[in-house]
């Protein structure tokens, strides 16, 4: 403790509670809840009522501020100043929750003299019952008043709904019972958690890790306002990783060890954030999880050890993506963990090695693949967007590969060669675009232009571009149009030229022979 001078408005203050407490010391005492014991504060009151009796007289005040109830003596103190108002300098108190200043009146431990000194704040109240805490009573401070349940732990409900009130954290209860979580948990996300359970309340907090902060503590904020036997036991703490092993007990994660006695020690003590409790618990778990070669793949918050088959069909990538992760998971040693279970996040994580590996196995043209490692090296941060990109040009190249090959083809048979090939790739809106941007200002190709849209189920908002001979021809082809459309790689050529026939078109093109992967 260092000393401190009283101001002129701090003597004031005093005088003011002073005065109060000598028309009613009972302020002193706390709520009781039903069902708490009563005698031992009677006794209390009984010591009060003698200090009272004794409050205009000097010397019998300065007996009593030096003998009987720590309590009782420090009102004594309290009511010998206010007859002779000689206030000496004040002493600050240190405490978890901040420093406290008070006036040393009588010979009583600090804790009660600010109890008596600052009575109408229930939290200093609270100080003046430590001792009773230690002795089994339970206290419990509000913004209003101060209770006691005696022996029993389990709080009043004005209580327990003015903590769930003054939370450093939005919680709230979830399904499964009486467990206060943050919204990542209720959602069922798999982040490491920090927990504090009240035993007495019979309630349980949980505050994951995206949600914690550095200048908040969850036990604090509950303990800081309560007096209890063993706080260890009514508040028990637990850091958890959230982490489902899967992988059978010879897995480190099947055996996490809990945190470290000086870890422990110092969140219980308010020298570690929330915050900084889960980092320094994933610290210390470190030497545990990042030891030996064997490797060991995590995905949201699931543990699959060293299958990585399982691993790879949590992340349910294409087919493609799978082809690249099997090539490049291989080689992986030690811990593999991903946020998500994502295959482009894996693919992301594994970029920095493994870039052209991953390229050649989505995109087999190696000029491209080239192309694409170059493009990505350049613009990091966007692995996944090129990864999806490059998988779906390789599947539109694959899809049309598959098609027959023209050569020499008419404006009209390359107007629906076009469009079919569109329709396959990007859908019916792709095809349209393909109609509309290759129209001419006469000719067959806008009635056969107008059977596409038809076969699309897209030619309503363009019908004013053509004319009724134009529409009414492109309505006798519609049907052709549509098994165009979706013809089998075998039949497209056939499909392609009855339509073509049915428009009148005779020497349409030459058909080239079919791959021979196909």
């Amino acid at each position: 403790m260092r000393a401190r001078r009283a101001s002129g408005g701090r003597e004031g203050e005093l005088l003011q509670r002073a005065g109060r407490l000598r028309k009613d010391p009972g302020l002193l005492l706390p709520t009781l809840a039903p069902g708490c014991p009563s005698a031992k504060f009677d006794r209390l009151r009984a010591a009060l009522d003698v200090v009272r009796d004794a409050r205009d007289d000097a010397d019998r005040l300065g007996r009593l501020a030096r003998r009987g109830d720590p309590i009782a003596r420090s009102l004594a103190g309290l009511f010998k100043f206010y007859l002779e108002e000689e206030l000496p300098g004040l002493l600050v108190a240190r405490y978890p929750s901040g420093e406290v200043s008070f006036a040393p009146l009588a010979r009583a431990p600090k804790e009660s003299q600010i109890a008596v000194q600052q009575y109408d704040d229930p939290e200093r109240l609270l100080l003046g019952y430590l001792s009773w805490a230690r002795k089994g009573y339970h206290f419990f401070a509000t913004s209003r008043s101060l209770y006691t349940t005696g022996p029993s732990p389990a709080p009043p409900e004005e209580v327990r709904q003015a903590f769930l009130h003054d939370l450093p954290y939005r919680l709230e209860r979830g399904h499964d019972g009486p467990v206060y979580a943050c919204s990542h948990l209720l959602k069922g996300e798999p982040v490491p958690y920090l927990e504090v359970g009240w035993t007495g309340a019979g309630i349980t907090f949980r505050v994951c890790r995206n949600c914690t902060r550095d200048d908040r503590q969850l036990l604090a904020a509950l303990t800081r306002r309560l007096a209890v036997p063993k706080p260890e036991r009514a508040f028990p703490v637990t850091l958890s990783l959230n982490v489902e092993c899967r992988a059978g007990g010879d897995c480190p994660h099947a055996r996490l060890p809990p945190p470290s006695r000086g870890l422990r020690k110092a969140y219980l003590f308010g020298r570690r954030s929330d915050a900084q409790a889960l980092d320094e618990y994933r610290r210390e778990l470190a030497s545990q999880l990042d030891r030996g070669r064997e490797p060991r793949f995590v995905a949201a918050g699931v543990c699959y050890g060293a299958d990585r088959p399982a691993f790879v069909d949590a992340l349910a990538p294409t087919a493609a993506e799978r082809k690249a992760l099997e090539g490049a998971l291989a080689t992986v040693s030690g811990p593999f963990e991903l946020p998500e279970a994502k295959a482009s996040q894996a693919l992301e994580r594994l970029w920095h090695d493994h870039a052209d590996e991953i390229v050649r196995a989505i995109v087999p043209e190696p000029s491209r693949a080239e192309e694409l490692v170059r493009e990505a090296r350049a613009s990091p941060g966007r692995v996944s967007e090129l990864l999806h990109r490059a998988a779906r040009e390789t599947e539109e190249r694959a899809l049309l590969g598959r098609l027959p090959r023209f050569r020499e083809l008419a404006p009209s048979a390359a107007l629906a060669d076009r469009v079919a090939r569109a329709y396959r790739t990007g859908g019916r809106d792709a095809a349209s675009k393909q109609v509309l941007s290759a129209l001419p200002r006469e000719g067959k190709e806008r009635g056969i232009g107008f059977g596409l849209l038809l076969a699309l189920d897209l030619a309503t908002p363009q019908v004013w571009q053509f004319t009724e001979t134009e529409q009414e021809f492109g309505r006798s082809l519609a049907e052709r149009a549509k098994r165009l459309l979706v013809a089998e790689p075998t039949e497209y050529a056939a499909a392609l030229s009855e339509l073509l026939s049915a428009a009148g078109v005779t020497d349409w093109g030459v058909v080239e022979p079919l791959p021979p992967s196909t």
